[in-house]
């Protein structure tokens, strides 16, 4: 079942499943390997609220109000 990736464990394996953000943001975060269908996990929560995530062999930071805008699920299997 889908929730904000404010709500993922770290180290937990998830898909980005949608983001919702404005569509500039939502091209940004493309470029940045952040897409429908990407496989993700959370290496840190940072002081402000926000996450280190682990994407395509890069770490990108994201703030608090980005991770509570972006769903994702577990990876099963």
């Amino acid at each position: 079942m889908p929730h904000t990736l404010d709500r993922s464990p770290l180290g937990a394996t998830m898909t980005l499943v949608a983001t919702v953000v404005a569509e500039d943001v939502a091209r940004r975060l493309a470029e940045l390997g952040l897409r429908k269908g990407a496989t993700l996990s959370c290496t840190q929560r940072t002081a402000g609220g926000g996450r280190i995530i682990a994407v395509d062999g890069s770490r990108i930071a994201l703030g608090r109000d980005l991770v509570r805008a972006i769903e994702v699920e577990p990876v099963t299997g």
